[in-house]
C-alpha cells in the first residue's frame, strides 16, 4: 500500500532530473543510485520499502539491458547497504555519503548483458 505518493513520484523521477540542462545523473549506475536512495528514503510504502528497492533494483537493470553481478551485490551488502541508506538520519550519516557508496557499489556491480 502506498503511503506517501509524492515519496513515489520522487523516487521514479529522480533519475531524470536536470539541472540547467544538463542531466544530473549523467551515468546509468547515477541514475539506479539516485532512484535507489530516494525510495528507500522517501519510504513510499506502508512496508516493505527495501524488499521493492531490491526488486526495482533488478528490474530497473533488466529493462535496461544490464544485470546485477551478485559477487559485489551479495545479499549481505545489499542489506546494510540499504539498512544504512533507509535510517542514515537516524544514524547521523550525511545522505551524500551514503548515495555516494551506493553509486560506487553499483559502478562495480552493474554489467550489461
Amino acid at each position: 500500500m502506498v503511503d506517501s505518493q509524492f515519496g513515489l513520484i520522487n523516487a521514479v523521477q529522480r533519475p531524470q532530473v536536470t539541472t540547467l540542462g544538463r542531466e544530473a545523473y549523467p551515468s546509468f549506475p547515477d541514475k539506479v543510485a539516485a532512484f535507489l536512495f530516494a525510495l528507500l528514503t522517501h519510504s513510499p510504502f506502508r512496508g516493505g520499502n527495501r524488499r521493492v528497492a531490491l526488486a526495482s533494483l533488478f528490474a530497473f537493470c533488466e529493462l535496461n539491458n544490464r544485470t546485477i553481478d551478485s559477487r559485489v551485490l551479495d545479499e549481505k551488502t545489499a542489506e546494510t547497504l540499504f539498512k544504512r541508506a533507509a535510517a542514515h538520519r537516524e544514524m547521523g550519516i550525511a545522505p551524500e555519503n551514503v548515495f555516494r557508496e551506493i553509486r560506487e557499489i553499483l559502478v562495480r556491480a552493474i554489467v550489461a548483458v
